[in-house]
């Protein structure tokens, strides 16, 4: 990726947590509380989603609080990425490729040329590159905030905060 790209995606970055630092202000009032002893349950965390990690210990049976989480839906997160960047004049949906993988062709005994067993192994797969390098952009700008990014399946986006940074 060219010089000129990369500080795009990091202005895009930026813009992201901008736009989230109501998030990223909640999760950091909940983790100042839960540390001093509130019970989640008592923090005002408005529309989302926010638990409490917790560390099992084996020998006790007891547990310590470890960090808040926020869930979000990826596509949302997906949607917030795509907005930033189209109001940074960036269309990350024109810069989506896409890749046909075609299987190796199969040769017998009595064939003079190759066939494809049915199409058996063709995949097709959209790849947008700089979205992804825009995501790594968007981790790195969290983790400065003290937050860590990260997509569990194909549904959430977690965003984990531990309290002992807090502390």
């Amino acid at each position: 990726m060219a010089r000129g790209q990369k500080k795009d995606l990091m202005r895009i970055a930026c813009c992201v947590v901008e736009r989230m630092a109501n998030l990223i202000a909640v999760m950091q009032d909940a983790a100042d509380q839960v540390s001093c002893g509130v019970p989640l349950e008592n923090v005002s965390v408005g529309s989302y989603q926010i638990y409490l990690a917790k560390k099992e210990f084996n020998d006790d049976e007891s547990e310590q609080a470890e960090s808040v989480v926020c869930v979000m839906d990826y596509e949302d997160f997906i949607r917030i990425l795509e907005n930033t960047a189209a109001g940074q004049g960036v269309c990350l949906d024109e810069l989506s490729e896409l890749e046909v993988v075609m299987p190796e062709a199969e040769f017998g005994e009595d064939l003079v040329t190759g066939g494809f067993g049915n199409f058996k192994g063709i995949s097709v797969q959209v790849r947008n590159d700089c979205l992804e390098e825009l995501m790594q952009a968007v981790c790195r700008q969290f983790e400065a905030c003290g937050l860590e990014l990260s997509c569990v399946g194909e549904g959430d986006v977690l965003f984990r905060l531990p309290l002992q940074e807090r502390i």
